[in-house]
């Protein structure tokens, strides 16, 4: 077969940000289908195929602009005109949209409801646009995969008459995240925050991922025990996060906060496994991959009450009120004061099922 996929978004699918799910997803899939040839759609240069399979080629469908008749252009005109021209016999919709106006059988794969929920730093009209046409793409797939049960509880609210269409594939998780011995564990530390302990926080400089309530909690933290504890965030800027950035300038206590903002995936790794701590502060996301990896890591976890994260973590995370700084503040302390405690979380993070790699999820897609 000759199937395609919009590859545009995998140029900024990065570990800490996105959890590189997309990239994952189609590297299994492309490697596990050598018969098949997979054509990458991508509106500009700077998607790569060096870790692709030689079964994978790209194909530039230029966007003009960004204002919004140009990406309706886009999609509606010039890429199912691309599509056609291809001869494909199947679409891979891994953006969470399709081209409505293609005849092309389809496949849409959903990571993200946060739109339904009115998440922070979305505008309302995205919001709007994303719950009109989100109904459209549902119908029009032939199915609709998701990977995880919180994102298809949402799109059975949503729209229940997608419930047939529904395939639930297996998370993920990337093989670098594993337990690190003391000596290495000291290593780490040495080199992010100068040997001293520290929490660390995956996601995105953005809203939703709740930063600036985390830096509360940590001035909090910091005044109440008087320690040397670090932070480190871990996650790229966002335009939606300008505000965040802003505040990190003058944050009283800025020189125990460690910004990584374009971690490789090694790298991110690494500083996870070496963490005291990990904290989750993100309610809205569809997979809470940060817990998995501390818990693959053996790192406890402190998470802000999120159906994603009690999927994750289950019994094996420390949860908080999501409307009480108080209450993050005073959990991330008692995890650093009360080592019984951590040990009984550490104990308890074993006995969590945790997936494995994408083979599994990239398996279903073609059945």
């Amino acid at each position: 077969m000759r199937i395609g996929v919009n590859a545009a978004g995998l140029a900024g699918d990065r570990p800490a940000d996105t959890g590189n799910i997309s990239t994952a997803l189609l590297k299994e899939l492309c490697r596990l289908h050598p018969e098949h040839q997979f054509i990458f759609f991508v509106d500009r240069p700077g998607v790569s195929l060096e870790e692709f399979t030689d079964n994978v080629q790209l194909v530039e469908v230029p966007l003009k602009g960004h204002k919004a008749w140009q990406l309706y252009w886009w999609r509606e005109w010039q890429f199912p005109a691309a599509i056609k021209k291809q001869q494909l016999d199947l679409y891979l919709g891994f953006d969470g949209q399709l081209p409505l106006r293609s005849k092309v059988p389809a496949r849409l794969l959903i990571t993200d409801t946060g739109f339904l929920h009115g998440v922070a730093g979305m505008s309302k009209d995205l919001q709007r646009y994303l719950r009109k046409n989100t109904l459209k793409y549902l119908q029009a797939a032939q199915k609709v995969l998701v990977i995880s049960p919180v994102v298809q509880e949402d799109l059975l609210t949503y729209a229940p008459t997608v419930a047939e269409k529904l395939v639930l594939l297996p998370p993920g998780l990337d093989s670098s995240y594993h337990p690190v011995e003391w000596e290495e564990r000291e290593q780490i530390k040495q080199e992010f925050t100068g040997g001293m302990e520290y929490f660390v926080a995956v996601g995105s400089m953005h809203p939703r991922n709740n930063i600036l309530p985390l830096l509360k909690a940590f001035s909090a933290l910091k005044r109440r025990l008087r320690s040397n504890m670090k932070l480190i965030l871990a996650g790229a800027s966002t335009n939606a996060g300008a505000e965040i950035i802003e505040n990190m300038a003058t944050y009283k206590f800025r020189n125990d906060v460690i910004w990584l903002q374009d971690a490789s995936q090694e790298t991110l790794a690494r500083v996870v496994a070496g963490a005291y701590t990990l904290v989750y502060t993100s309610r809205f996301e569809g997979l809470a991959l940060p817990v998995y990896a501390a818990l693959k890591c053996e790192v406890p976890v402190v998470a802000m009450e999120g159906a994603a994260a009690r999927v994750a973590g289950a019994e094996g995370v420390l949860y908080t009120d999501p409307d009480s700084l108080e209450d993050l503040a005073e959990k991330m302390s008692v995890l650093y004061k009360d080592e019984v405690l951590r040990s009984r979380m550490l104990e308890r993070g074993r006995q969590v099922t945790l997936p494995g790699g994408w083979t599994a999820a990239a398996s279903q897609i073609l059945e």
